[in-house]
């Protein structure tokens, strides 16, 4: 397992076969969810909202942090941060030499590039719906946001892994709430 951290956010990949990219992705989430929250119960659960199936955004119900995972050919990739650090957060890999055709995704758009296309998908699973959203109505922007209809912003931020994966994490901070007023 190699590691980073990215604005208080755990990021961990590893390679294992295609087989066992779930299992070491959970294993992943488990290890750096017990750093941060020692002690904690650290079942996960998936619940595609799409089909109900046993897939889709990982969750631990009992510990106060929100995780995300992806696979890219032999990689899983996974971020795991404290629920009183981040109010949402995604990721997503591709491997460079395997990038997929993204034209069917954007039939009135140019496709964007692979580190355009991670950006798009970490946001949409920082969003919660994934693909069930059109990846085409995403909207990125040169000072390194995502914007999801109905969904909000999220801070795209590339992160530094193993050579020719291109990861990059979604993330909205908690909203601090009002400042309180000065008395004179």
């Amino acid at each position: 397992m190699q590691r980073a951290t990215v604005e208080r956010v755990r990021v961990a990949w590893t390679r294992s076969t295609l087989d066992d990219r779930r299992a070491a992705g959970r294993a992943l989430i488990r290890e750096l969810t017990a750093e941060l929250v020692p002690g904690a119960d650290l079942r996960i659960e998936q619940r595609c909202p799409g089909c109900g199936g046993p897939h889709g955004r990982p969750m631990l119900p009992h510990a106060p942090v929100l995780a995300s995972v992806a696979y890219a050919g032999p990689w899983a990739v996974v971020a795991v941060g404290s629920d009183r650090d981040v109010a949402a957060l995604g990721i997503d890999a591709e491997q460079e030499r395997a990038a997929p055709d993204l034209a069917a995704l954007f039939p009135l758009t140019s496709p964007p590039d692979l580190r355009g296309w991670t950006a798009i998908e970490a946001a949409l699973k920082a969003d919660g719906r994934g693909l069930l959203l059109s990846p085409d109505q995403v909207r990125l922007s040169p000072d390194g946001r995502a914007t999801v209809p109905d969904g909000g912003e999220f801070r795209i931020l590339p992160v530094a892994t193993a050579p020719g994966l291109i990861v990059t994490l979604a993330l909205r901070h908690p909203d601090p709430g009002p400042r309180p007023t000065r008395r004179p």
